[in-house]
């Protein structure tokens, strides 16, 4: 069994407290986890946060106030309209007075909401959105820690999986992952026109006047991805992903998209097309694409069916279906706006859908592979 004192463990904490969140003296730090099982990560960045002269708010196991779905089954199913369309005025304050926020999730309910109304859980999620958007200002930082049951769901041995989560995270190299998003931002930022030529595929869309934001590893670990927002009417065409979308405990395969004027006009999925239906229609915004986003994180080579992971493998690239982030849009008025935001990856390496991603006419990736790499 792993403990706070495996040096892994150690590595992994310093890089949350003082790489991706920088806590300094006097910071007030929300600290808070889902699983029993991430208890010797929870507790060694808990001490690391201490030494630096932070100063923890732990929410261990249960935070169903907080608006995620950290054990939340017993709130949703139970509470009526009235409960979930009141805000917590204590955790607002709490999280207005937050510098910090760290989240590490495990293996526990990972489809802990499934099966519930849809209509409950988005109602709840609206609710709550303002305590997203407080915490998405502060330092922040949300991680997986390798559990055995996650493990079992990516079909990888308890070694394997360790060892692929603990080689993203502590000996990823971010300075080389930053050099690579630099390149990629110079050949796409401000592109007239992207294209995804691959199987089932061929889209275009527009990032003109828009910059990328490089995650090298402050928000997310592990990290490694180039994102934008692209101008919301400009989607034409179709795509087919390689793996499926999950999100609050449901699984739906087989997801092909199609649009018109940057709006989602038609849909399928050859399992739990309905989920798929509702998110979509969820509101306005999540009829549209609020992010593209380029996977660059070499160590990450497997699907898991955590999205946190999955959407950095170098050569895949991924949609969020709904909101975009403001540090992709600043102008309000062109940001696309939803209580949704869903990431579902494509694969383009050759091993799996392969194809083309091509910027202004001249094909930039071929097959998950850089062109200005090879020369």
């Amino acid at each position: 069994m792993r403990t706070s004192k495996d040096p892994r463990i150690i590595k992994f904490a310093e890089k949350i407290v003082n790489e991706s969140t920088e806590i300094e003296e006097g910071d007030n730090v929300y600290l808070v986890s889902n699983a029993v099982e991430t208890r010797p990560l929870f507790e060694e960045v808990r001490r690391q946060i201490i030494k630096k002269g932070g100063i923890p708010h732990e929410h261990f196991v249960f935070d169903s106030q907080l608006g995620t779905a950290y054990n939340s089954y017993d709130w949703i199913k139970n509470a009526d309209e009235k409960q979930l369309k009141n805000l917590s005025e204590a955790k607002r304050k709490e999280i207005e007075l937050m510098d910090a926020y760290i989240s590490i999730t495990g293996s526990n309910n990972s489809r802990d909401l499934t099966g519930l109304s849809s209509e409950k859980i988005s109602t709840w999620k609206q609710t709550t959105r303002d305590l997203l958007d407080t915490r998405l200002k502060t330092k922040w930082v949300t991680t997986r820690y390798p559990a055995e049951g996650m493990a079992q769901k990516a079909g990888m041995s308890t070694h394997e999986y360790e060892k692929m989560v603990f080689d993203s995270v502590v000996n990823a190299d971010y300075e080389e992952m930053a050099e690579r998003n630099s390149k990629i931002k110079e050949i796409i930022d401000g592109a007239n026109e992207i294209q995804i030529k691959s199987k089932n595929t061929d889209l275009k869309f527009s990032l003109k006047g828009r910059t990328g934001v490089s995650a090298h590893g402050q928000n997310n670990l592990p990290d490694g991805e180039v994102f934008y927002a692209p101008i919301k009417s400009s989607l034409e065409g179709h795509i087919e992903f390689t793996y499926p979308g999950i999100s609050g405990g449901n699984q739906v395969n087989g997801i092909k998209l199609w649009f018109e004027d940057g709006e989602i006009v038609d849909f399928e999925a050859s399992e739990n097309k309905q989920y798929l239906e509702r998110m979509i229609n969820t509101d306005e915004g999540s009829k549209f694409i609020g992010e593209f986003g380029i996977g660059t994180n070499r160590e990450i080579d497997s699907y898991t069916k955590e999205t946190i992971f999955d959407e950095k493998i170098g050569g895949t690239i991924h949609l969020a279906i709904g909101r975009a982030y403001e540090r992709c849009v600043e102008n309000e008025d062109e940001r696309n706006k939803s209580t949704v935001h869903w990431d579902i990856v494509k694969d383009l390496r050759a091993k799996k859908d392969g194809g083309k991603l091509i910027v202004d006419g001249e094909v930039v990736q071929e097959d998950g592979k850089w062109l200005f790499e090879k020369s």
